[in-house]
């Protein structure tokens, strides 16, 4: 698993065995077609240019999915997910003494051409959000940089283009503002999205 560092974020590339990101992304698509799914925009009742109704998202944890390799996917999801945090809290020790802190969101997400979610924003917030710690995304597949559908983040001055079976990590803070840019070309970006929070 290669790793790098950019104030805060930090990326992990090759976290799954080949092949596990596209068996998600075929697991996405069988159960949309079953009529699971949500269209965020008309959930969230937002206006399209800040949140596009291209986007569709599902909480993998509420499904069955088919297994991979005679696994269960969300197990080697999480399996994985915690092998980056580990290296995470190594880098950033400060989580490890600072209270009970857990990941139990699964939530995939599908963005069409032109969607993404546009606005600048973090992941912590009033009320339910409060407990938000860190954030985690893991891109299903690659969208090359001359089609959009980066992540970009505000004041560290970084964006990310979507590549396959790459983990990204960050704080869920103001320190950390980003958005997800426009799906320029025909294809669709495909993650899995969630965060670590207080227990």
């Amino acid at each position: 698993m290669n790793k790098e560092y950019f104030e805060h974020i930090a990326l992990y590339k090759d976290v799954y065995p080949e092949g596990y990101c596209q068996h998600l992304i075929s697991e996405f698509d069988r159960l949309e077609a079953n009529g699971a799914g949500s269209n965020r925009q008309q959930l969230e009742g937002t206006l399209r240019h800040l949140k596009d109704d291209h986007q569709i998202f599902i909480n993998l944890r509420n499904h069955n999915m088919l297994a991979f390799q005679d696994k269960n996917p969300a197990d080697l999801f999480f399996d994985g997910l915690q092998r980056c945090y580990d290296d995470y809290t190594g880098k950033y020790s400060v989580l490890k003494d600072n209270g009970n802190i857990r990941a139990t969101h699964m939530k995939m997400q599908r963005t069409g051409p032109g969607g993404g979610y546009h606005i600048w924003h973090c992941e912590q917030g009033p009320n339910a959000n409060a407990n938000r710690v860190v954030t985690y995304m893991l891109y299903l597949n690659t969208i090359e940089p001359t089609d959009g559908a980066e992540t970009e983040f505000l004041y560290q001055q970084k964006r990310f283009s979507p590549t396959e079976n790459t983990m990204v990590i960050w704080p869920a803070a103001y320190t950390h503002a980003h958005r997800g840019n426009p799906v320029l070309g025909t294809n669709h970006k495909y993650i899995v999205t969630g965060w670590f929070y207080y227990d």
